[in-house]
């Protein structure tokens, strides 16, 4: 059985869409237990006459308010307890849920995570994972997708030990591949040389540094080895940046060519579009926060959106991702404590 925690309290999204996504994703995981997170009001009636009956797989908590999107977010999730994201990231932290899954936007999952859960030992980040669609499966793991900016090289290592752990527990096996993003060779800068130096001694396989066209397509040799990277690793703005721009080129792509297939697995279908897979997660936390839905704005079909994110989730509780990033961590520990000259 896996409990997962689903926070409905987002901005402007239609509870309608959200609730004719539930069947689907009960039928999809036998074993899929939810507690949804809903306003106050007739939501179990909504959802008996959808044939889905409160008691069994099913529960209902109530929340007070939602998060709205924009530079308050954070400030609104510290200060709001009894937002939804709030009180989803509560029920993972008393034992209620084995994991929360919400709508809300991405920097308020993030933070309530943050706050809620707390780091693991050996993260100061916390960082956002979309994994974007390169026309097969997996697809390749961007990290930071949008949560932290003003990072130094340490970071962006806690980035790529948590990213390839993600990689690795959606793979199902394998060692990933990581790619540190970067400007042409001609544009270094201080940040990114020292996170080179770093990536190449976590025993990791380091790829080196790739440029954005490995997001667009593997066949491009991007990389020092000519292999594509199952991993890309940067700081939070530049990889927000780039999914803004991914989704802009697809979106008028797909406008343009509609008869394209998108060659998607519909398993992993985001509501973002051909570009993104599963929802967005939050890494370096001691919990599972998943977010459904678009991390870079804009209209979210939550009818895939939800059973994706369910089973991004899943996935990752099941495969133990947090007790992996944990043990992963805890080299870069050990790491941190040589260089400082200190016992281990």
């Amino acid at each position: 059985m896996i409990r997962v925690a689903v926070d409905l309290l987002g901005e402007g999204v239609p509870p309608e869409s959200v609730l004719d996504a539930l069947p689907a994703a009960l039928d999809a995981d036998p074993e899929l237990v939810v507690t949804l997170v809903v306003p106050p009001g007739p939501t179990a009636e909504d959802l008996a006459g959808r044939g889905i009956v409160t008691g069994d797989r099913v529960h209902l908590v109530t929340a007070a308010r939602g998060i709205p999107a924009g530079a308050d977010a954070v400030r609104d999730v510290r200060a709001r307890r009894d937002s939804g994201v709030r009180v989803a990231a509560r029920l993972v932290r008393d034992g209620r849920a084995d994991a929360m899954v919400s709508v809300a936007p991405p920097e308020a999952v993030a933070a309530a995570a943050l706050f809620t859960f707390g780091l693991l030992p050996g993260a100061t980040r916390a960082s956002l994972a979309a994994v974007v669609d390169v026309g097969h499966a997996p697809g390749i793991v961007l990290c930071d997708a949008g949560a932290s900016v003003d990072v130094a090289a340490d970071d962006l290592a806690q980035f790529a030990l948590a990213g390839a752990a993600y990689a690795r527990v959606r793979a199902g096996s394998g060692e990933p591949r990581v790619g540190l993003l970067a400007a042409r060779p001609a544009l270094p800068d201080t940040m990114r040389r020292a996170a080179h130096g770093l990536l190449g001694t976590l025993g990791v396989d380091y790829v080196g540094q790739v440029d954005a066209g490995v997001l667009v397509d593997t066949g491009q040799a991007g990389t020092v080895t000519g292999k594509g990277p199952d991993v890309v690793v940067t700081d939070g703005f530049t990889g927000d940046v780039v999914l803004a721009c991914l989704r802009a080129v697809r979106t008028a792509a797909t406008t343009a060519f509609p008869e394209t297939p998108t060659g998607l697995d519909p398993a992993w279908r985001s509501p973002a579009g051909a570009d993104l897979q599963g929802g967005t997660i939050v890494l370096g936390v001691d919990g599972v926060a998943v977010r459904a839905g678009d991390p870079v704005g804009g209209p979210d079909d939550l009818s895939t959106g939800i059973p994706a994110a369910l089973a991004t989730a899943a996935t990752v509780w099941r495969g133990g991702l947090v007790a992996q990033i944990r043990a992963e961590l805890a080299r870069l520990i050990a790491r941190r404590r040589a260089i400082a000259g200190l016992s281990l």
